[in-house]
C-alpha cells in the first residue's frame, strides 16, 4: 500500500501540483513516505509499528489550516485506494 502512495506523491511532485499553494520540495521513503514543502510543512504516511494500521502525521510551522489541508490531501490519496477503513483518531 505504501509503495502505491509513494508513486502517487512522486507524481504530484513531478507535476508540480500545489497543495495549499505549496509545491512538494522533498520526498523521503525511509519507513513510509514523508514529503516536505518549501515552508517547512510536511506530511507522513507509514505503517504502524505495533498494529495493522497506517500512521498519518502532518505538521506546519505556518498555520493549522495548512496542516489540515495536507491531511485532506493524504486522506484523498488513501480514500482513492479503496483499502482504508475508519480512522481510529480524529483531527
Amino acid at each position: 500500500m505504501v509503495e502505491e502512495l509513494v508513486k502517487q506523491v512522486e507524481k504530484v511532485k513531478s507535476d508540480k501540483i500545489k497543495i495549499d499553494d505549496q509545491i512538494i520540495s522533498e520526498i523521503l521513503t525511509v519507513n513510509g513516505i514523508r514529503f516536505s514543502f518549501e515552508d517547512g510543512s510536511w506530511g507522513l504516511i507509514r505503517a504502524s509499528s505495533n498494529k495493522p494500521s497506517l500512521v498519518v502525521v502532518t505538521e506546519s510551522p505556518t498555520s493549522d489550516s495548512r496542516k489540515k489541508k495536507i491531511f485532506d490531501f493524504i486522506d484523498d490519496l488513501l480514500q482513492k485506494t479503496g483499502k482504508i477503513g475508519d480512522y481510529d483518531q480524529k483531527i
